[in-house]
């Protein structure tokens, strides 16, 4: 059964944006509507101004990505990792098999093609980053070991945190920006909000980082936490990137022993993310300042 409440007969087909001369119009701003409702029901709570202004920002944002790669790589997404990706895009929404997704897709007017075509952008996008920035990520595994040492035989605080990152282009952005994040978290929850503003990977899961140590993070991130109760989200912080808003979700406290060897392999792998997030975040941002966006 569909769930999307747009049904549009076109009488006129019209350019709504020009991003470097190619075109955005509104047949393709009503399709990535049908899109993006479909993967995030939740946001049918918002008034149709806003899903308009967020599909017309998330093609711009598309749009400027796909230019990129094509300058340097080319799109051409692994086979095996698409179905991956698109597997646990359509498990997240409660289906369970592709051909169900498709048809799934197929009643509210979505093309499984282009929605294929659209996530190859997604994952051509991090091959690029990864491309250009592997050489410059900086890891202190003597500083995580020292940091693995103290958590032996202790009492361990583990916390669930799901995050947003955004950027601004001026300062003057940002109390409007921040007031539109938290405006949106109080409408449809921070999950939905960050699948829409969230610059980081983890959007695709709702900004889910999963169960980290709190020793791991940085003193600024953990006096920050400590701020907050469960449920809660902080105040953003600055970082590399951009600013990061965090939500605690749950909080446990185990008395383990750790294993060390995939205590270290974790914190490796949390910290490669971090920075590659940070990479792309800036590097999205300076194309996008040398980007010609025309909206009509």
């Amino acid at each position: 059964m569909s769930i999307f409440p747009f049904n549009t007969v076109y009488c006129e087909v019209f350019i709504v944006a020009e991003i470097n001369q190619e075109v955005i119009t509104n047949v393709d701003i009503d399709f990535e509507k049908r899109y993006l409702v479909s993967l995030n029901p939740n946001l049918q709570k918002l008034d149709q101004n806003r899903i308009t202004e967020y599909a017309k920002n998330s093609l711009i944002n598309e749009k400027i990505k796909k230019i990129e790669i094509e300058k340097i790589l080319g799109i051409k997404a692994d086979q095996a990792l698409l179905s991956k990706v698109i597997g646990n895009i359509y498990s997240s929404i409660g289906i369970s098999s592709l051909s169900e997704f498709e048809n799934y897709l197929s009643q509210n007017n979505v093309d499984i093609e282009r929605v294929k075509e659209k996530i190859s952008i997604e994952i051509a996008w991090n091959d690029l980053i990864v491309k250009i920035f592997s050489n410059e990520i900086d890891i202190d595994k003597n500083f995580m070991k020292k940091q693995i040492e103290k958590f032996d035989k202790e009492e361990i605080e583990s916390i669930l945190l799901s995050e947003i990152i955004f950027t601004i282009n001026n300062k003057s952005e940002f109390e409007s920006k921040y007031d539109e994040i938290k405006k949106s978290i109080n409408e449809i929850g921070f999950e939905e909000t960050a699948r829409i503003y969230s610059l980081s990977d983890s959007r695709k899961s709702g900004g889910n980082l999963g169960w980290i140590y709190k020793n791991q993070l940085s003193k600024e991130i953990r006096d920050e936490l400590n701020e907050i109760t469960v449920g809660n989200f902080t105040k953003p912080i600055i970082s590399s990137g951009g600013f990061l808003i965090l939500k605690l979700n749950e909080i446990k406290t185990e008395s383990i022993e750790i294993d060390k060897d995939a205590q270290l392999k974790k914190m490796i792998e949390f910290e490669r993310e971090r920075q590659f997030t940070m990479f792309s975040t800036l590097y999205y941002k300076r194309i996008y300042n040398t980007t010609e966006i025309n909206e009509k």
